[in-house]
């Protein structure tokens, strides 16, 4: 599931997988009302994380569990990578990515942490549903990889990609006419 944020949190677009996985539409979740479908136990971790790295500008991942309209608990790993653009670098947002976990975490407790997002392997439920979606998910493994080898010289032109997905994304969420801000 793909996600695109404002610099201040507001989301601006959001996979159909979401409202499928929770039952919320993009105007439940615009001003943080994504931490209504968050496990209680979790809720701290996830928005101190969210919280933190929006602050910091920064990657970030975190492994919560989210819950189904029928009240289940389902494991998911979200994370996202800041956009920048001009000028001088200035925050945008996130361009984000949330993957069902095929187990639960080995401590089974949620955890995150600021400055590198890993982005686990998706199981077939969660994988993108367009081609941007698939795209931006490209992007969002891509610039981990990078972050994670230290090869960065081809960083700069990730980010660019990312800030251009993330923006078309949004644009397609903004133009959307069918009812229906989600994709």
């Amino acid at each position: 599931m793909i996600f695109v944020t404002d610099a201040v949190g507001k989301m601006v677009y959001l996979s159909q997988e979401w409202t499928v996985l929770t039952g919320q539409q993009l105007e439940d979740v615009s001003q943080r009302g994504w931490s209504k479908v968050i496990h209680p136990d979790d809720l701290a971790i996830v928005g101190t994380v969210v919280a933190e790295a929006t602050v910091a500008r920064s990657e970030f991942t975190v492994r919560y569990r989210l819950l189904s309209p029928d009240g289940r608990a389902i494991w998911v790993a979200a994370g996202a990578v800041p956009s920048f653009g001009p000028p001088e670098r200035t925050f945008l947002g996130f361009l984000g990515s949330i993957s069902l976990l095929a187990a639960p975490p080995p401590k089974g407790t949620a955890s995150g942490a600021l400055g590198r997002f890993s982005r686990p392997s998706p199981v077939a439920e969660s994988e993108p549903r367009s081609v941007l979606e698939l795209v931006a998910d490209h992007l969002i493994t891509a610039h981990a990889l990078i972050m994670q080898d230290g090869g960065t010289c081809a960083l700069a032109a990730v980010e660019v990609a990312l800030h251009e997905i993330g923006r078309e994304l949004a644009r397609v969420s903004e133009t959307a006419q069918d009812g229906s801000n989600l994709h």
